[in-house]
């Protein structure tokens, strides 16, 4: 029975899978994706709609620091990028800083590791490397840097469970917030262990295929990036409104870290927004300077991301105009 199943299975996944590297599939799973982003954007126009748009509007945040801290969360990824790749590269970086800004841009806007093939092509013309190690360098940091991503995040939520600073989560499961640790806090940490042991598993024999030395830098790197950022995010809605206290705001950033481990979730940060908004309803927290927050973050990182995109794109043309001249 179990192995009539499993190859029933095994047929269908390699059924699945010749259908979606077929024409037919791709364009099945393209108009897909476009038709997820326009219900994900449809739900959270309802959303914002119940809440009252004047009330959104007028409780955007006024504050200069949140857009200080926003700007430093953006860059924050290019950044490390370009020290992580200038460790492996050698590459100038202030110079090379730009090409990964403009992989950040194709990642989040266009589609899932697009960044990636600029990149590669990038550096197929700036560094001496043979376009097989260019591919190379480019998956081994990727691993790296997924390794290092999902250890913080995980790491960080068994921290959070076992300390009972998302407290606050126990009003989404309807629990006793007086109960104290409860069977559900240990199996929900014993499965953040078991995922954390899976990853190192996984990704223990990909860590060294660079040098050690370069390796440990580079996850080093990442690693200390996810901390700040998750110090950065939390900093930056607390300064907004401090009167909610850091435990509703350690339940929105487990929340947040819990979507972006799911790659299948198209547009993250949208479907992330129309989830906090929920959550803000359920803790009873002010709904419409929460949604503010969140909606706003999208929004300047979209219009960010075009007018960089336009940026680069003619300096770019023109540094290679004056070159030809």
């Amino acid at each position: 029975m179990l192995e009539s199943l499993k190859i029933g299975f095994q047929s269908f996944q390699k059924k699945f899978k010749e259908f979606r590297q077929s024409p037919h599939g791709k364009t099945f799973f393209k108009y897909l994706s476009y038709a997820a982003q326009v219900l994900i954007i449809a739900i959270i126009a309802v959303q914002l709609t119940g809440i009252g748009w004047g009330n959104i509007i007028n409780s955007l945040p006024t504050t200069p620091w949140f857009y200080v801290l926003f700007l430093f969360i953006y860059f924050l990824l290019p950044f490390s990028e370009t020290l992580a790749y200038k460790i492996t590269w050698n590459i100038p970086y202030w110079k090379s800083l730009n090409i990964f800004i403009k992989k950040r841009i194709f990642n989040k806007d266009v589609m899932g590791y697009s960044g990636e093939i600029v990149l590669m092509q990038w550096a197929s013309i700036h560094t001496e490397k043979s376009k097989k190690q260019i591919f190379k360098d480019v998956r081994d940091m990727n691993i790296i840097s997924s390794a290092a991503s999902t250890i913080i995040a995980f790491g960080l939520l068994g921290i959070l469970f076992l300390t009972g600073q998302i407290k606050a989560l126990d009003r989404l499961i309807q629990r006793d917030l007086l109960a104290g640790t409860t069977l559900l806090d240990y199996l929900i940490v014993g499965i953040i262990a078991i995922i954390l042991a899976a990853v190192i598993a996984r990704f223990r024999k990909y860590l060294f295929s660079m040098p050690a030395t370069t390796s440990i830098k580079i996850f080093s790197i990442h690693s200390i990036r996810m901390i700040v950022l998750y110090a950065a995010q939390i900093l930056q809605w607390h300064i907004v409104l401090p009167e909610i206290s850091l435990e509703i705001w350690f339940t929105f950033l487990s929340v947040n870290i819990i979507i972006s481990r799911i790659p299948i979730i198209p547009s993250q940060d949208l479907v992330a927004t129309g989830t906090n908004i929920e959550i803000a309803k359920i803790l009873q927290v002010p709904v419409a300077p929460v949604t503010g927050i969140f909606l706003v973050h999208d929004v300047l990182g979209k219009v960010l991301n075009f007018s960089l995109y336009l940026i680069l794109t003619i300096t770019g043309k023109k540094g290679k105009s004056e070159i030809q001249l």
